[in-house]
């Protein structure tokens, strides 16, 4: 990422400077790992910690964007003296929730914008000065990828995902947002949805999988399309094939379109 001045921007010398480095791949139910590397300039500075929070960028039920914070941290040792001149290496790690949402699949990104924040702080009257934003890669998780792989059997491919800043009903929700995977059928016929809206709400187990007609303008969860759902989990990944649900799932979204 590279170093960034935090002090003494008027003279160059008395510069603290600041690079936060993320080790990955990152997963959801995962640890994001990593390092705060610390320069002193002419002068030793007490330092009360460096604390990061990770956000990701969502879309609320007016359309607005607001950045939504879903993780935070301390980096360690927290309470030390960087003397003048010296590099200081900290390291963090923590688990990330299950219903973290991903930036990439495949390999490819989807257009969904996570963030880490550093924030420095000297003492305990101090509130923080932000020293480093950058930005945060999530992979998709193995359960996601074939599960979503099902129905691009059926012609069905995933394009993009974005986040809403809502609550899916009726489920043990933890965070106050949801990730959709819009999916476009790439083998258009009678019958079929032009777009699939694609919905993991994910836990240690694995995920009930949500599946509409698209409705991407629609924000509102009870305002969209009727949904169809099946249970995915983890350990069945290489061993079960979604095809079927997949299949079924198409079927059923047919039916409610003839009534």
């Amino acid at each position: 990422m590279g170093f960034k001045r935090l002090f003494g921007i008027g003279d160059p010398d008395e510069a603290i400077e600041v690079d936060t480095q993320i080790q990955g791949p990152v997963y959801p139910g995962g640890h994001v790992k990593g390092e705060v590397r610390l320069r002193g300039g002419s002068r030793d500075t007490p330092v009360n910690g460096i604390y990061l929070r990770i956000k990701v960028r969502c879309t609320s039920y007016n359309g607005e964007e607001r950045d939504y914070e879903f993780g935070s941290f301390a980096a360690t040792p927290t309470h030390f003296t960087l003397r003048k001149g010296e590099e200081q290496r900290l390291t963090f790690s923590e688990r990330l929730p299950w219903e973290a949402p991903v930036s990439e699949l495949g390999g490819r990104a989807l257009g969904v914008v996570l963030s880490m924040k550093s924030t420095f702080r000297r003492d305990w009257n101090d509130d923080g000065t932000e020293v480093d934003d950058d930005l945060l890669h999530l992979s998709a998780l193995p359960l996601h990828e074939a599960v979503l792989d099902a129905f691009a059997e059926e012609g069905y491919y995933c394009d993009s995902a974005y986040v809403i800043d809502s609550y899916i009903p009726k489920v043990e929700q933890h965070r106050g947002f949801y990730q959709t995977f819009l999916l476009t059928d790439r083998s258009p016929g009678a019958g079929r949805p032009e777009q699939l809206e694609v919905v993991f709400h994910t836990n240690v187990v694995g995920a009930l999988v949500h599946v509409r007609r698209a409705a991407p303008d629609v924000r509102d969860w009870d305002r969209k399309p009727p949904v169809r759902r099946f249970p995915a989990a983890h350990h069945e990944v290489g061993h079960v094939d979604w095809r079927p649900q997949a299949r079924k799932v198409l079927e059923e979204l047919a039916l409610l379109d003839d009534r």
